[in-house]
């Protein structure tokens, strides 16, 4: 029997194959379309949906379908439901209980950046910041992209000082419209996040344009004292527009509270992770282990600064200071700067 010819076209569940220096690893803590509480890791939006729904009014759904990007987002993505059901009611608001029982779940997972789906208080951003300060502890660093939504410029200065000392990889108060939508704030930061995601560590977004971005709300001024210019200096990851007639919108400047670009942040974290040495835990504590260990160091550096080239210089010392306890000590991570000035001097002659 004759049928009528045809192509067919159907999604098919792909793999992301990362590149050296990459660390796109997501653990997004959100509710979903789902009451399913088990932790998994996704590689790609097809396998998430079918396990935790594809509902964009849920903000863990939404926020999937940005970090994931068609072309180059996260390379994979733990997912941690905070959704409850009461009968048949779906509980989806983000709670401090909710918050901090994820936060614990996730505990220990190996990852690269944590993105909350939801806009967090004072109360729930300092949380945030204690599980990343514990996390940087157990010598597994991590940083965290995250929405922001206060009534006053004022108020989002402080919330981002709560970051001061590090963690931070960006603050998102802008709506982004991204192929003629426009996302929320928490879907925003979620698009912010899967760009992010898809860069090698040591890529600055100073700068850099937000690919398929074509309009933000709100768009500040950035002359001394305006709002942009206040945001800026406090570190949050605010977007403007350059060039209109093609609608090219870029993150003014990525340096983070902690006056540390985002690519010096997620590099120190990528190094720290990397330099694992929980292998030689249980070892006799004597010259060939301290030998062993500073072998194991010698060949990170080398990848780090000549195979890599994810910054200028580390130095490093070793000892024993008891008859169970090694220290290490990175006494230097040297970091190019980034270009934040270009001074023209023109000279006009008249003949």
């Amino acid at each position: 029997m004759g049928v009528i010819p045809e192509v067919s076209i159907r999604p098919f569940a792909t793999k992301m194959i990362t590149q050296p220096g990459m660390a796109g690893v997501v653990a997004l803590v959100g509710a979903f379309d789902s009451d399913e509480k088990k932790l998994e890791s996704f590689n790609n939006l097809t396998q998430a949906q079918e396990v935790f729904g594809s509902d964009d009014s849920v903000m863990g759904c939404a926020s999937l379908k940005q970090i994931f990007r068609r072309d180059g987002g996260a390379s994979s993505v733990i997912c941690a439901n905070i959704t409850t059901k009461t009968g048949e009611t779906k509980e989806t608001e983000m709670t401090v209980e909710k918050l901090k029982s994820a936060l614990s779940s996730i505990k220990g997972e190996k990852f690269d950046i944590l993105f909350i789906a939801a806009e967090l208080t004072e109360e729930g951003m300092n949380i945030v910041k204690d599980f990343l300060d514990e996390s940087y502890d157990l010598q597994k660093p991590v940083g965290t992209i995250l929405p922001l939504n206060r009534d006053t410029v004022a108020k989002e200065q402080t919330t981002a000082e709560i970051f001061k000392t590090g963690g931070l990889y960006g603050l998102i108060d802008q709506q982004f419209t991204v192929k003629n939508k426009q996302l929320s704030i928490v879907e925003s930061a979620a698009y912010y996040c899967g760009v992010v995601a898809g860069l090698k560590v040591d890529q600055s977004m100073t700068m850099s344009e937000l690919p398929e971005v074509t309009s933000i709300t709100p768009e500040y001024g950035f002359s001394e004292n305006e709002d942009g210019a206040n945001l800026v200096s406090a570190g949050v990851s605010v977007a403007r527009c350059m060039d209109r007639v093609n609608q090219k919108y870029v993150i003014v400047n990525s340096e983070q509270p902690s006056g540390l670009d985002l690519y010096i942040e997620r590099t120190k974290d990528f190094l720290i992770r990397q330099i694992a040495l929980e292998e030689y835990l249980g070892d006799k504590n004597t010259s060939n282990s301290l030998t062993a260990i500073r072998s194991a160091i010698e060949t990170k550096k080398q990848l780090f600064l000549n195979t890599l080239k994810l910054l200028e210089d580390i130095t490093y010392n070793i000892e024993k200071v008891s008859d169970k306890c090694v220290n290490v000590y990175l006494d230097t991570l040297k970091f190019a700067g980034v270009i934040t000035k270009i001074n023209v001097y023109v000279t006009v002659e008249v003949v």
